[in-house]
Order: C-alpha cells, then structure tokens, then sequence
C-alpha cells in the first residue's frame, strides 16, 4: 500500500481548440516573450516518449482576446492553476510563477529575463502568485493578493515578454484576515466580476476604482456551511456557479446568470434536478448549453433557456469513476479512480490511464492510452488533465503522492496518439521527499 504523507488542513482553498504553434506571428506583431532557464532551452527533455511534440498549423487569427477563454479554464489541478493562449503560445502559473509553453517545441520557459535568477521564489520577475491569468487586448493580467498587494486582491498586467508589471486596480473593499469562500475573478470584455467577501458579487469597469463598482448579487449564508463560486463568461452572458453545503451536509450546485444590476440577475438551474447531493462535479457552458457530470454518473446536456435536461452520454455503467475535460468540440474523460487508501470521499485520485473522447452528439470518436507513462516512471501515482486546445491535451502527472510537488508536464495528439514529454518542466527537478514530520505536516516535500 502506497504511503501518503501529505495532510491538508483546509481542502477546500484548493478547490482546457489544434495546439498553438508559433511559426507564424500575427499581423500585430506582440513582443514574443523572453525567457530565462536553469538549463539550455535547447536540451531536450529526459527519454522523451516520442521523437518531437505534435505540430499542427499556427491558427492565431482565432485566438480570443477579450480576457475569460472557455477552453483555456481548468477544472481541478493544483498547482497549475491558470493557463492562457495567446498568438504565440501559451502563459502559464505554475507555483507562483508565469511561464510560457511553446505549443510546437514543446518547450517550457519561466517568463523572466534576468540571467542570474533561479525562478524559485518571489524574488523572480515571473512572480505572479495568481489563480487568474487572462490575455485581453495584447496584455496579461492576473490578481495578486500575497504582500506584493498588502494582502488585497489586486489586478496586474504584464506585457508578454514579462516587463512592465503595472497594478490596475483593486479587486477587494475591504481587507479581511480570514475568508471560507474562495472565488477567481474573470475579465471579460472590459469588465470584472468578484467575489466580495463570503456572499457578495460585484463588477466593476477594468482601470475603475473599487468604490465604483456595482453589486450583482448577495447570497444568504445563514443556513451555509460551505461555499465555493466559480464565474464563468458564454457569449453576452455571465455565470456564477455555487457548490455549496447547508448545515445539515447536502451540497447541489446552484447556477445564477447575472444582469447588469442586483435585480436582474436570476438563479436558472439546481444540481437537485439531476441528483440528490453532488459532492465533486464538473461543468462546461457553451452556446447557451450547461454540460454537466459528476463522478460516476451520465453526462448530462441542460437548455439554460428552457431548463430542459436530456443525458447526453450514458456513462454510469461504463465509467464508474473518472474526470472529464471540455473543450467547445470535445469532451474529455480520464479513468483516474479514488485514492485506493483514502477512499473516495477524500477527493485524492490515483491512475488514469485511459482518455477516452467524445463529440456532442455523444459518440465514442476516439481513445488514447497513457500506459507508457506509468510504464516509465513507476512512482507516478495520477494523470490530471489540464486543459485541452483541438487535438490535443495537456496533462499534469504527479510523482509519489497526490498533488506531489515533483511533477511531470505532457502534451497528447489526440488524433496520433502520441504522448510527449514537455521540455524543461519546473517540477520535473523536484525530488519526492516522503520523510515523516512533526503533527502538523505529516509529510513535506523537497528539491
């Protein structure tokens, strides 16, 4: 029996299309970044499983540029926690750190042009510490609340060669020591929408001063014992999704679409439709479609103009468990099982071994095995999906324990097959240090 040495305290703080070349840069001409490595970007990454990443056509001219991108949101990993795309390549934060993936070399670089750096703490120009990136109009943003910003969640942008981080705006009214109701703001389309304490949604104009901005929405909480908020941006249209647990342990999800005024946003849809008691779901809207599963279950397809709900894919007899990933083409399902120790009611997951996917007419359009992987590396111990761009998926592998700090970064075709190791990932040079340690951190690990 595999040993796990890491205890989490709180759990729910830590509650994606061909894949992007570079060959090409757009009419525009962004900078191209600039990068700094501990090892020459030349090298290529250890026993790689093929000769060289996939390596479609550059597609830029489709890249979306007004801030939230569906397909660039990541449903669970941990410590990739943001990613964007952008026209020549994609952003990435990564442990407090921004860098850049070259979709075509399959290379990984920390958005820091100071030689000397080690890009391992504050101290390096790629610190951004933020689980929101967006790419809107030729610039990144993302929010910082850690002492760079007094503890407030601040908005920052940075150009693409990792110069110029200049603060936006404030994204917090007032300063609070301890929240239970953690949210990630969007940008989308000059706007922003966050989270104000435990209950209150407000927007506000990019570059307008916090006492401008308007409340949206605010939720009783006297009968709440848990809560997590999540925004999401389909057209015209803005979404918050709740999954909450009342004082007696029920949890559903709660769907509202928000109008430009408290009075006009209205909730539209309960998980209670279609199930007693979600604990673990995931969720995708597009073209005014809510795609909905939870471990175990079918895959559900909802009307959010008329409520209507019709299984898409009848999945319960034939995936007993497993993650699913969206993109506006596909659906994604990974077979990862409950952690085989800690049961399934912990959340920690272990294999995945087998990407099965799928259109939105339900079919069955094709599979990739990730055997080779474990093959390889036998302390792997689970594959999550991280986010997916046409034809291909990206996936972070963890080493010796769920949510291990010592890491494996891998792009998959899926239309080949073929499975790639990405260059120079951060968390490939982390050694798994399972040594026990005193009462409050049964487990530590190290480089």
């Amino acid at each position: 029996m595999k040993r796990r040495t890491l205890a989490f305290i709180c759990t729910f703080i830590f509650l994606l299309a061909g894949c992007q070349s570079q060959d090409v840069l757009p009419n525009d001409n962004p900078t191209p970044p600039v990068h700094s490595s501990n090892v020459d970007e030349n090298t290529s990454g250890s026993d790689i499983l093929t000769n060289r990443p996939a390596n479609p056509s550059n597609d830029s001219a489709g890249i979306d540029t007004a801030g939230f991108q569906k397909e660039m949101n990541i449903q669970h990993p941990f410590r990739l926690s943001a990613v964007c795309k952008t026209e020549v390549g994609y952003y990435l934060q990564y442990d407090g750190l921004l860098y850049f993936l070259d979709g075509t070399t399959g290379n990984v670089t920390a958005v820091c042009a100071r030689p000397e750096c080690s890009h391992t703490d504050d101290d390096c120009n790629a610190w951004i510490n933020s689980r929101m990136l967006s790419y809107y109009q030729g610039k990144l943003y993302y929010v910082n609340s850690d002492a760079k910003s007094d503890s407030m969640k601040t908005l920052y942008s940075v150009d693409m060669d990792g110069t110029n981080h200049t603060k936006i705006q404030r994204l917090q009214m007032e300063y609070m020591p301890w929240r239970t109701v953690l949210c990630d703001p969007i940008l989308i389309g000059g706007n922003l929408y966050f989270l104000e304490g435990d209950s209150q949604i407000y927007t506000v104009k990019l570059g307008q001063d916090i006492s401008k901005a308007v409340l949206l929405f605010e939720d009783d909480m006297s009968n709440k014992l848990e809560s997590a908020w999540k925004f999401w941006a389909d057209g015209s249209e803005v979404y918050a999704m709740n999954h909450m647990m009342d004082n007696t342990g029920y949890e559903q999800d709660i769907l509202y679409r928000l109008g430009a005024a408290e009075s006009e946003t209205n909730e539209i849809w309960r998980s209670t439709e279609l199930a007693k008691g979600i604990s673990d779901s995931s969720w995708y809207i597009t073209n005014g479609h809510l795609y909905y599963y939870f471990s175990g279950s079918d895959l559900w397809d909802v009307g959010l103009g008329t409520g209507n709900a019709k299984k898409m894919i009848g999945l319960a007899d034939t995936i007993k468990s497993g993650t699913v990933l969206f993109t506006d083409s596909s659906v994604l399902f990974l077979d990862g099982q409950p952690d085989s120790q800690w049961g399934e009611q912990s959340g920690w997951r272990e294999g995945g071994k087998k990407i099965s996917v799928y259109d939105y007419s339900g079919n069955l359009v094709g599979e990739v095995r990730l055997s080779s992987i474990f093959e390889k590396y036998p302390d792997a111990v689970q594959c999550s999906m991280v986010f997916a761009d046409g034809n291909c998926v990206y996936l972070l592998v963890y080493r010796g324990a769920f949510n291990s700090a010592s890491t494996l970064f891998y792009q998959v075709a899926l239309d080949k097959g073929s499975v790639y190791e990405v260059t120079n990932w951060p968390g490939a040079d982390v050694i798994y240090d399972d040594t026990v340690h005193e009462i409050w951190q049964i487990g530590t690990f190290g480089g």
